[in-house]
Order: C-alpha cells, then structure tokens, then sequence
C-alpha cells in the first residue's frame, strides 16, 4: 500500500478539470500542482504525527470528515458544495499546521510551479480533504481505529514513499523551517543541545579573558630591556644589580597590578555580557507573551458565537430520521472547525479563557434544551449522538 498512490487514484481527469476550473489552472498546471502538493501535504502531516500531541490533534481532524465525499469527487468539485469544500480545507490547514507552515508550504509550491500564491492556496485548500480522507479511510478499511497510535503507525511506514513522490527539484528541505513550525506547535517548544550527551552538557571553566601567562612571559625582556638602558653607553657605570633587582621587582608588581586591573576589566564586560543575555531573554518572552495576547478576543468570540448560531439552525431544521440524517456531514463540519476553535482557545491567556468560558456558558445554556428535545425523537438519538456528545464536550471545555 502507498498512501501517495491512494490519493492519486481519487484525482481522475474528471477531478482535475474540475480542480482547474476551480482554481484556475490549465490541465498541465493542475497536474503539476496535484503531484507537488500531495506528497508535500503527507510530509507536513508526518512532521505533525512525530508526537503523541500533534498526532491525537490530527485524529479529532480525521474523525470530523465526511469520507462519502470522496466517492463523489467529481460531482461535489463541478456542484454548489465546492465552495463548502474548500472552506473545510482551509480550516483544517490552519487547525492542524497553523498560519505559518501553511503560508510556507503556499509559498514554496507557488514558487516552484510558477503560480500565483492565491492559485497555490486554492489548490491546497481543495485537495487538504481529499488528502486527509484517504488517509482516514485508509486506517478504517484496515480494520483500525482513527487515533494516535495508528496515525503514528501510518505514516512511519508511509515515510519513504511520501519522500520519493516529491517531484524532481523539489524536497522537504525545500519548505524552510515547516518542520520546526509544526513540531513546535504540538510540542511545546522543548528543544535540546546538539552538543549535549546523555542529556549532559560539559561546561567549561570560566575565563577572564586575561591570559594568566602573560607577564611571565615578558618578564625576560623587561630585565633585558633595564640592562641595556643602563649600559647603552660605553663609559658608563657598572650596572647596580642591586638597583635591576629593585626595578625588576617594581616591574613585576606593575605587571600584576596590570593583570588584576585586566581581569576586573573583563569581569565587568562579562557581568554586562550576563545583563545582556537577560535582557534579550526578557524581551523575547514579552514578544511571545504579546503574540499570544494579539489573538483578537473579540473577533474569537464573534466566531463562537457564529457557531452557536449554525448549531442552532442545524438542531431547529431536524424533525425526523431522514433530516437528521441529512444534518450528519453539515453537523460534522461543524466538529472539525469547532476543534480549531479549541486550540486557539487553549493559546489564550487565562484572563481571556475566563470570558470564553462564560460566553460559551450562556450560549450552551440555550442550545442545550434545543439539543435534548432533538435528541428525544425516535431514532434520532441513534444517528447524532456519536457526533453531538463528543462536540458538546468540546465545547464545555473552551476557556478551560
């Protein structure tokens, strides 16, 4: 099994030219794309399954698809949910690789391809379904369970047939620093020397930055030096061994003085080196701090309630078995931009997860009671509690 191989197969003729029309591409530009971007998008999503965290976050994402759409790509790409398509992609790239890694991958493949970077951002948007579909249905076709562990599994044994499907003249290494971008994002940001061994690193001994040796070494030359001074003449006096031994002594003391003068030099410029580091150091954690805090709180929560207002309507319109069958794929796109909302809430600094919490509070405290009496009709219950119970969860836990 090649997982490249898997999604290419979803990518008829039909699909592309409807892809193109989409985007705007003619029929060797999509072709071109498509191949770029499918391994690249299974490479970020390798990067992002490295660790339990980013694999766990890439399972709720796999869990909230609808895998029927890929029997009928053609039909969904050339009817009135493409635009719906390429919303839900796009909110999975930024759920699961962030700004960022996503603006990376835009970038890199807009400039290998030739393409404007809107055309590339359309592409990936559109193909992100197709691509993390295969992948779900994939681990439910072969009996497994969509979470971490098999994920993880996947894609360790999908690494070498993701790495040779890269198009010639272009890699991995190609996206800058996506790898770092994404393990950072799920990982916390821990990270360890490339010197350290064992979790070890040696340290040296300090140093002034006055070499010790110094006036030893000079010392021969200035009792040279006070010999010829005194005797540069031919008339004169014998030399006073005495007076050289006097000098040379005075010499030797200036010497140290100069050593002690240096090393206190140099003790100072370290101490404002140290000062230095601190403050670069806080400055660094104020910027991190205040990257958090630009999150916009009140555009966050404008998006809240928008969902809110979705859910309410998808709730209000089901009546009988065969509406809430309908609802299923609406109610599970729903889930997976509602995962999104998830972690941008966990990013939010406690003041701000204070009034998440009681907004959500408020809004769940209406749709409850809509949520109940739906849930209470005869065969209902069966079909949407596997997606209601795990979305209302979520949603308590905003602000959390």
């Amino acid at each position: 099994m090649n997982i490249v191989d898997l999604v290419k197969d979803q990518l008829t003729s039909q699909v592309l030219g409807s892809l193109g029309s989409l985007v705007g591409t003619n029929e060797a530009q999509t072709k071109a794309a498509s191949a770029a971007a499918v391994p690249a998008m299974l490479g970020g999503l390798a990067k992002l399954a490295g660790t339990s965290q980013g694999a766990g976050q890439l399972a709720s994402a796999l869990g909230g698809l609808d895998l029927g759409m890929l029997g009928n790509l053609a039909g969904v790409l050339g009817g009135s949910n493409a635009s719906k398509m390429a919303d839900k992609g796009g909110s999975l790239l930024g759920t699961l690789f962030g700004n960022s890694a996503t603006s990376m991958i835009v970038e890199t493949l807009a400039s290998f391809l030739g393409i404007k970077g809107g055309i590339a951002r359309s592409m990936l948007s559109y193909l992100a379904p197709v691509v993390l579909g295969t992948v779900a249905k994939q681990l439910t076709s072969s009996g497994k369970s969509i979470d971490a562990a098999s994920i993880q599994s996947l894609f360790s044994d999908q690494s070498r047939n993701i790495q040779s499907a890269m198009p010639a003249g272009l890699s991995l290494g190609d996206f800058g620093s996506i790898a770092k971008a994404v393990t950072s994002a799920t990982s916390g940001g821990a990270s360890h020397s490339s010197h350290a061994s064992h979790g070890h690193v040696e340290r040296q001994p300090e140093s002034s930055g006055f070499p010790s040796w110094l006036p030893w070494l000079a010392l021969p030359l200035i009792a040279l030096g006070a010999f010829l001074l005194m005797n540069r003449d031919k008339g004169a006096k014998p030399v006073d061994k005495g007076a050289v031994v006097v000098n040379q002594t005075e010499m030797m003391k200036k010497m140290a003085e100069a050593q002690k003068s240096g090393e206190a030099v140099a003790e100072k410029a370290a101490a404002k080196g140290a000062e230095a580091v601190k403050a670069t150091t806080d400055a660094v954690s104020a910027a991190v701090e205040k990257a958090t805090d630009a999150i916009d709180l009140t555009a966050f929560g404008g998006d809240v309630t928008g969902l809110f207002g979705k859910l309410t309507d998808s709730f209000k319109g089901i009546t009988d078995v065969p509406s809430a069958e309908a609802a299923v794929p609406g109610l599970k796109d729903l889930a997976g931009i509602l995962e999104g909302y998830k972690v941008t809430a966990d990013k939010l600094p406690e003041a701000s997860k204070a009034t998440v919490k009681d907004m959500v509070g408020t809004n769940l405290g209406t749709l409850q009671p809509i949520i109940d009496t739906v849930l209470a009709i005869p065969g209902v219950g069966d079909i949407l509690r596997p997606i209601v119970e795990p979305m209302l969860k979520t949603l308590s836990a905003l602000g959390l």
